[in-house]
């Protein structure tokens, strides 16, 4: 290759994954004992009491062992005023310390949410990061461009740890 020579082809695969791919963080601590929060923010029927209504209407385990790797569970969603739901599935777990899911079948182009637990005497800290692109087609990509995806997805994330943390402690006080 001559100096000088840009190879397009990897640029433009770089260029457009940059920009396709988005990633939403949020970090929160919780007066609660690790235990309790690790149960409560990973069991797949209290998601829709965390997240906003108008994201998540449903979620429910699809398999008889809740959150062990490989076991699934539905989110029916609402985005932008059209109804969707995603098959989520475990796809590493470390108890009281981490659970990853991933999107087996959904709106999302791809979806990994990775949630982590460290926590010290009665406090938690959970940091919980959210990958996710967008299909270039179909009913999500129709109503919801990239900035407004992020905002949707961010907003819901600090309500839902939010809406945890004011459960949790009103418990443990």
């Amino acid at each position: 290759m001559p100096n000088g020579y840009i190879n397009f082809t990897n640029l433009y695969k770089l260029y457009f994954t940059e920009i396709i791919m988005t990633k939403v963080n949020y970090e929160i601590d919780i007066n609660a004992p690790l235990e309790q929060v690790y149960e409560y923010y990973t069991n797949p029927d209290n998601i829709k009491e965390a997240w906003p209504q108008d994201i998540v209407k449903e979620s429910q385990s699809l398999s008889d062992s809740e959150n062990e790797e490989g076991s699934e569970m539905k989110v029916k969603g609402e985005y932008m005023g059209r109804e969707d739901e995603m098959i989520l599935q475990v796809t590493d777990k470390e108890q009281n310390k981490r659970l990853i899911t991933e999107q087996k079948d959904g709106p999302f182009k791809y979806w990994k949410s990775v949630q982590e637990f460290n926590g010290s005497q009665n406090t938690t800290h959970i940091r919980h990061s959210i990958d996710y692109e967008l299909p270039s087609s179909g009913k999500i990509a129709n109503f919801l461009s990239g900035d407004g995806a992020n905002k949707k997805i961010e907003k819901g994330l600090q309500q839902a740890a939010q809406t945890v943390k004011q459960k949790l402690e009103s418990q443990s006080a």
